[in-house]
């Protein structure tokens, strides 16, 4: 039987039971449309079922990320120190900024230095792991080869060591034709989508998610209207 991981959000883990682990979980739509919260979420989850869990900041430097994590009361800086909460930053490091000696540092485009990473991850035990906004820094960067050796790398990872793998990746209206490839690539090889979006009702804004796909569970297919809280992402009735 599969084993599910809470995502940390109550009613919509009392919908689906969790998300299957060893899983590539695709997030995605426009920003500001809840999607890092629900990663974050998920692997806060995680810490409070004391596994062990890593996060690649790919959009922003990681000490912005503990800020963001500490401002919905999940403080992950003393999961830092003990070691089960392990800090990835892809995003450009820049002198004559000190580096952090907890976080692991590496560029997007050094692919055998990325999979030296995913494999001490899977030797340290981490369960589950997210990555920020992955659509510009991957999509619109690399070749499209190197983007589909990463993608199915990710996959035999997250399979191969039961990682449940979640990243984000935002929503484009207007996209070149490789873009679209790639894009399309990502959904198709991913095991589930979740998608968010804003939209008015009653003239006003709210946010809503959406199992696009979920493999080997039984889900909703409708639109889930929920509120981002200081405690997280909690579902409206």
């Amino acid at each position: 039987m599969t084993e599910l991981q809470k995502t940390g959000i109550l009613r919509l883990d009392e919908l689906i039971g969790g998300i299957p682990r060893g899983s590539r979980n695709v997030l995605v739509g426009p920003p500001g449309s809840g999607k890092t919260v629900f990663a974050m979420q998920f692997l806060w989850a995680g810490i409070e079922n004391d596994e062990t869990v890593s996060f690649d900041s790919i959009d922003r430097p990681w000490s912005h990320m503990r800020n963001y994590f500490r401002s919905f009361g999940w403080d992950i800086e003393p999961h830092e120190d003990s070691g089960r909460f392990i800090p990835i930053q892809a995003y450009p490091h820049f002198e004559p900024y000190e580096q952090d000696p907890r976080v692991k540092y590496f560029s997007l485009y050094e692919f055998d230095e990325m999979k030296a990473i995913d494999l001490e991850l899977s030797k340290k035990g981490v369960s589950r792991f997210a990555a920020g906004d992955t659509l510009e820094h991957l999509f619109t960067t690399l070749p499209e080869e190197e983007w589909r050796l990463i993608e199915n790398w990710t996959i035999s990872w997250c399979h191969h060591d039961g990682i449940t793998n979640v990243d984000t990746m935002s929503e484009v209206t207007e996209r070149d034709p490789v873009t679209t490839r790639m894009k399309d690539f990502s959904f198709y090889t991913a095991h589930n989508i979740f998608r968010f979006r804003t939209r008015e009702v009653d003239r006003r804004f709210r946010r809503e998610l959406r199992i696009e796909k979920m493999e080997g569970i039984s889900h909703p297919l409708d639109w889930l209207p929920f509120e981002i809280t200081p405690a997280g992402i909690v579902l409206l009735d």
